[in-house]
């Protein structure tokens, strides 16, 4: 049964990202003229520049009143807002229960040097974590250190023990075979909580090279879950939101994202854009479009929350909105995607 207030805002508060990661859609290429990428579904370049943080707190508290009950900071790369922590600390205090930030932690270790301790308000961080060697991580980020990277993680679980910990991997195929020492890692860190394993996402291939490296490196669900029965002891079960979980005699749980299973709407069927994510949540960038969808191409429904605050008519529009919600049902998906790409399975 689908339900709302389980489900979170995604709210992009910075526009560029500190890394270039090869899955990723290359924010920090992007130019002036040019809307934002990753999560950030920009409808106005960014040399108009970003809302104010009064202004996004207003649309957050707007999405909260609607029945929204989680939020996740995301970006671009969210520390590079130097008002994330106060984002963090106000979303709490307008009442939302569950505040998680998304980040690379590049910059985690250098943000507690500096402020000592993390935002009060914040209960889950999620950290993009590919791969645990060195160089691979360097290779994947194309800059990235996992030296700083979990030194950050050391320092936020000293300074907030309670805090949950989740390592985002996004899987390629041929990477599955350092999946098991991954895990091995993350176990013995003593710092993170639970492992997030994602397909690989791809919006439309652009040109033949992209479909072949979707080809090359792309692993369903239920392969990976097939992988760890045939390796370990693990039990996985389904759980309310379609992912796979087990936890493991460490306490660590593994979370298995499955993108074939997706929410989808009556309106999914026309769309002009075919998403593996599903219809399942609401999203605001950085210049206040707030969508309920990936409009990575700037062609589906909108609202330009700037403008209805100031109208006063925001809440009427976004109650509008997520009444759509309410008509969602399940759908297997990965076939259709296939299909309309003519991407081989492999």
């Amino acid at each position: 049964m689908f339900c709302l207030n389980k489900r979170n805002i995604r709210v992009a508060i910075s526009p560029t990202c500190n890394l270039n990661c090869v899955y990723c859609d290359h924010s920090k290429n992007r130019k002036p003229e040019r809307p934002g990428a990753m999560e950030d579904f920009r409808h106005k370049s960014l040399a108009q520049g970003v809302i104010s943080t009064d202004m996004l707190l207003k649309i957050i508290k707007v999405l909260y009143l609607a029945g929204f009950e989680g939020i996740t900071l995301t970006g671009g790369e969210p520390f590079l807002n130097p008002e994330w922590d106060l984002i963090v600390n106000k979303a709490k205090e307008i009442g939302i229960p569950r505040v998680n930030l998304t980040t690379n932690g590049m910059l985690l270790n250098s943000y507690l040097k500096k402020k000592k301790h993390l935002p009060k308000g914040l209960t889950l961080l999620t950290i993009s974590l590919d791969t645990t060697d060195p160089v691979r991580f360097k290779t994947i980020t194309r800059g990235g250190d996992l030296t700083t990277v979990m030194k950050g993680l050391r320092a936020a679980k000293k300074d907030k023990p309670e805090l949950r910990i989740k390592a985002n991997k996004v899987l390629m195929k041929t990477d599955m075979r350092f999946l098991l020492d991954y895990i091995k890692f993350c176990e013995k860190s003593g710092v993170i909580d639970d492992i997030n394993l994602l397909n690989l996402i791809l919006k439309e291939p652009k040109d033949e090279k992209q479909k072949r490296f979707f080809e090359k490196e792309f692993i369903s669900a239920s392969e990976v879950v097939n992988f760890f029965s045939t390796h370990t002891k693990y039990n996985f079960a389904m759980d309310s939101k379609y992912e796979y979980q087990t936890k493991l005699s460490s306490g660590l749980r593994i979370i298995i994202k499955d993108t074939d299973l997706t929410m989808r709407a009556s309106q999914c069927n026309k769309c002009p854009i075919y998403c593996q994510e599903g219809f399942y949540t609401v999203r605001v960038a950085t210049d206040g479009t707030l969508t309920r969808c990936i409009d990575y191409k700037m062609e589906l429904p909108f609202i330009d929350s700037l403008l209805e605050l100031n109208q006063e008519s925001l809440v009427s529009k976004v109650n509008k909105m997520v009444q759509v919600f309410q008509e969602v049902k399940l759908e297997r998906t990965l076939k259709s995607f296939f299909d309309k790409y003519n991407i081989e399975s492999r």
